[in-house]
């Protein structure tokens, strides 16, 4: 088989139609025509595709279910001598294309911008009926043949060059002559545990692509997300990250790991200040007879006593630290590719992303630092006169930017998603701060898929494959607080192989996106460690990486 040989998938009910449309192909003179067991391959104009047929919907879907076809054709041609059922011939197609879209998982249902239709008939009022039937679908492209129309009589051997003439420039400029875009990870929050799952998907990406991840041309990160693309856009290689932003390497000094010196005892003085003045105006509200005495605003006196629990300075020094010692520094603007950071102006309640234009001044540390802050548990971290907090408040993922700015292969990392359970009750049994957590993945998923659908509805040449953890890891994480580390060779091993089921189920169809791309994947080395992973006695994330270093510690 040719390195550039592409796969077309032609679905029709009528066997006419496929031999029709390999006798119009193979008698050009520029073309070469071969039948095959599955169909037919047709060479010509430098371009080189193999048709494999199939005529019924349950064939076709099985098709595109277990193999890469780089195009869809659905003929719906009423030829001469078909007979009356043109209607049944056009139901069938669309009961086909109507599966085709009810495929429940966005990123394994086949894009439409891919599937072309061949319209043609005596009876032109079908035809034109067809085309906008195919239209209101999202079909990719209609191409008509113009020499079943009334108007020719006689089918004319001219008029059916003319279309495969036509033909024949729809597949190359749909296979060929497709514009090659930009390729973007964007990694979402979630903590240290969410931190976690993300470098291990990221590895298991890192070891199934022939491409560096720090070869991407965009990278966007929201809190702990910022962390990791953040890492890569600086230099450092998914080994690095796990060996410095993990627990591989323990002799890094600066670790991601809360403890008591961490609390923010400095700032009590402050609040015991504010609730003084607090209870002198509650009492002034109570003079005026404009409040009450009342627990619940005895509670609110007291409410502002309760500030963020941890000091985040030395988080902010060893991201400082981090991104200083990597290869291309802590500043956003020395970056080979274009990094963005995103948080949320506390006070205007918007969403900045720092490395755009007019935020690209900033430290690179710093705005993670500011993306990271999540309320309670750290301050609001201030930038040129602006207090910036979790970027998880106002946006989940910045997939619309990265489409905007070109990025047509987007790989999401997601590690904030909530818990599904079918027993009733199960969190109503858990504290209160359980509750909040869950719901707050909940909006936060909810808001990302409602804006990736719209988004792959309005943008039908963009690839996206989302990576979330299964439900089993997603209790393996919510049960310990997301700032614990204790996990972190379980969740990178499980956010492994996650990953590697997902790129096997996706196998049959990321392979050819990835392909637009100049990217090969290979799962084999996947596999392969998946396997030594399975066989160990306990998780460890050393098992994974590839470096000499690592495997020293490994070993140790």
């Amino acid at each position: 088989m040719a390195a550039d040989l592409k796969t077309v998938l032609v679905f029709t009910p009528r066997v006419r139609c496929t031999e029709d449309l390999m006798d119009s192909l193979g008698h050009q003179a520029w073309a070469e025509c071969t039948p095959t067991d599955a169909g037919f391959e047709v060479r010509g104009h430098g371009l080189e595709l193999r048709f494999d047929l199939a005529r019924t919907s349950r064939q076709a879907l099985d098709r595109l279910a277990s193999g890469y076809y780089n195009l869809v054709i659905v003929d719906c041609r009423h030829l001469p001598g078909c007979g009356r059922g043109a209607v049944r011939h056009e139901e069938t197609v669309f009961a086909f294309l109507d599966a085709v879209r009810r495929e429940v998982d966005r990123e394994r249902r086949y894009p439409f911008r891919r599937i072309a239709a061949l319209v043609g008939d005596a009876d032109e009022a079908r035809a034109d009926r067809l085309i906008f039937a195919m239209g209101e679908r999202h079909v990719g492209a209609c191409l008509r043949d113009a020499s079943l129309s009334a108007r020719h009589g006689a089918r004319s051997e001219a008029a059916r060059d003319e279309f495969a003439d036509a033909f024949w420039t729809l597949c190359r400029r749909v296979l060929v002559e497709r514009h090659r875009g930009k390729k973007a990870i964007n990694a979402a929050g979630g903590g240290l545990s969410g931190l976690y799952y993300e470098l291990g998907v990221l590895k298991c990406l890192d070891d199934a692509l022939d491409i560096d991840l720090r070869e991407f041309d965009l990278y966007y990160g929201i809190s702990a997300g910022a962390m990791a693309v953040g890492g890569l856009a600086a230099g450092y290689s998914v080994d690095e990250l796990l060996l410095k932003l993990g627990k591989v390497d323990e002799a890094w000094p600066h670790r991601l790991q809360l403890s008591w010196r961490h609390l923010n005892l400095s700032e009590i003085p402050r609040r015991l200040s504010l609730v003084q003045r607090e209870l002198l105006r509650y009492a002034v509200r109570m003079v005026r007879r404009e409040d009450e005495l009342s627990v619940p605003s005895l509670l609110g006196a007291w409410a502002v006593m309760l500030g963020p629990i941890f000091d985040s300075t030395e988080f902010g020094d060893g991201l400082r630290r981090l991104f200083e010692a990597s290869a291309h520094g802590n500043d956003f603007r020395t970056l080979p590719a274009r990094l963005f950071v995103g948080a949320t102006d506390q006070d205007r309640r918007e969403h900045v992303l720092f490395g755009a234009e007019g935020f690209d001044d900033v430290p690179i540390s710093r705005a993670v630092q500011a993306s990271c802050a999540a309320h309670p548990f750290f301050p609001s971290v201030e930038i040129n006169g602006r207090y910036y907090t979790d970027g998880i408040v106002t946006r989940t993922s910045n997939l619309r930017n990265a489409v905007d700015r070109g990025a047509d292969l987007v790989f999401v990392l997601d590690p904030f998603v909530p818990l599904i359970t079918d027993e009733s009750g199960f969190n109503a049994r858990h504290g209160n701060m359980w509750i909040v957590e869950q719901d707050y993945k909940t909006m936060s998923y909810t808001r990302y898929e409602q804006a990736r659908n719209e988004l792959l509805r309005r943008n039908s040449r963009v690839s996206i494959y989302t990576f979330v953890p299964s439900n089993s890891m997603r209790r393996l994480m919510s049960g310990q607080n997301p700032f614990v580390s204790r996990n972190f060779h379980t969740i990178v091993c499980e956010a492994y192989k996650s990953a590697h089921r997902r790129l096997q189920s996706l196998e049959y169809k990321i392979h050819g996106e990835l392909g637009s791309h100049g990217i090969a994947m290979d799962l084999a080395p996947v596999a392969a460690k998946v396997k030594t992973l399975q066989e160990a006695r306990r998780a460890n994330a050393g098992i994974l990486l590839d470096t000499p270093r690592s495997r020293a510690h490994t070993a140790a």
